[in-house]
């Protein structure tokens, strides 16, 4: 099975606008999509309390915070597949949204083969998450929802791991 980028990202809609989908565009448009429920809202509720669970600093991607921010996300590690079998290449991700109070952008991201850091989703994708979605909820605007003392801890406990 193959899911795009795109296609990854898009799914993560439904958890971040409790339950519905809008169709994604590339063009701006003047009316507002049409929205479909396709999960409960208390459903999207417990995915989206996980999900910022695992960016969060006990989680697989606490190098995926941002000062000020609560974001939510998942990781993800495979085996890259090269003519019909999986190889000790790798492709590492993060997709997530922010901030989880009131998402406003959802920030998807797959390093092929990375070489730097190793090979893990929350290890190499999960800061490129942070440093885009930092940029652009700052030029959008968005109030911070988070305490920025919160995270500086949970940081430095992340890198102490290491």
């Amino acid at each position: 099975m193959s899911t795009s980028l795109m296609q990854m990202a898009q799914s993560y809609l439904m958890f971040a606008r409790d339950g519905d989908m809008i169709p994604i565009t590339l063009e701006k448009t003047d009316e507002a999509p049409a929205a479909r429920a396709v999960i409960s809202s208390q459903t999207a509720s417990a995915v989206r309390s996980m999900m910022e669970l695992a960016a969060g600093p006990g989680g697989t991607a606490p190098r995926a915070q941002i000062p000020g921010y609560r974001v939510a996300g998942k990781t993800s590690t495979a085996h890259k597949p090269v003519n019909g079998r999986y190889t000790n290449s790798y492709v590492a991700g993060f997709v997530g949204f922010a901030p989880v109070s009131a998402p406003r952008v959802i920030v998807a991201v797959m390093i092929d083969e990375p070489a730097f850091g190793g090979h893990f989703g929350g290890r190499v994708a999960a800061p490129v998450f942070a440093a885009v979605t930092q940029d652009t909820l700052r030029a959008l605007n968005v109030a911070p929802d988070k305490p920025v003392t919160d995270i500086i801890t949970a940081v430095e406990t992340a890198e102490d791991e290491s």
